[in-house]
């Protein structure tokens, strides 16, 4: 089962990031970082409740 991990960074900042079952990371908050651990949780949550699961999709060629 994949696990939702929340931390604080060096820059007292906190952040979350989704880790497989075999260790990798699969999601992370993208360096934004929040100035709560309680927005940094809900943020995760959200991700893995598929708060966002409307969002537009893209592709973009490494050409571009």
């Amino acid at each position: 089962m994949a696990e939702l991990n929340v931390y604080q960074r060096p820059d007292h900042n906190w952040g979350w990031r989704l880790i497989s079952d075999n260790g990798h990371v699969i999601a992370t908050d993208g360096g934004q970082g929040y100035e709560h651990e309680s927005m940094a949780e809900k943020m995760g949550q959200q991700v893995i409740a598929g708060h966002y699961k409307d969002a537009k999709h893209t592709t973009k060629s490494l050409k571009d």
